[in-house]
């Protein structure tokens, strides 16, 4: 039982980031492919669907075991102004 729980705790998805524009989000990505941390970027489709309209509130998740690499390589890269909050918490 505790390796089924583990194994779902590390599957966990964390907000590490959050963006305005999908600009900075598709730099990122980029960044986190090479790192191969797999990731999600929510809402990206909203993006394409308002075009125009940037604001609309992009969260990069990534894997609970990944969130001290993905936080190091965004760190890294200069995009610490967009880690969320919600890692803290």
């Amino acid at each position: 039982m505790t390796r089924k729980k583990n194994r779902a705790m590390d599957n966990k998805l964390i907000e590490v980031a959050n963006f305005t524009f999908l600009n900075d989000a598709d730099i990122l990505e980029s960044i986190l492919q090479n790192e191969n941390i797999e990731y999600i970027v929510e809402n990206k489709n909203s993006s394409s669907v308002l075009p125009g309209i940037d604001a609309v509130g992009l969260r990069l998740v990534v894997r609970l075991k990944d969130v001290p690499r993905a936080i190091k390589v965004i760190t890294s890269a200069g995009f610490e102004k967009y880690l969320s909050d919600k890692i803290f918490e």
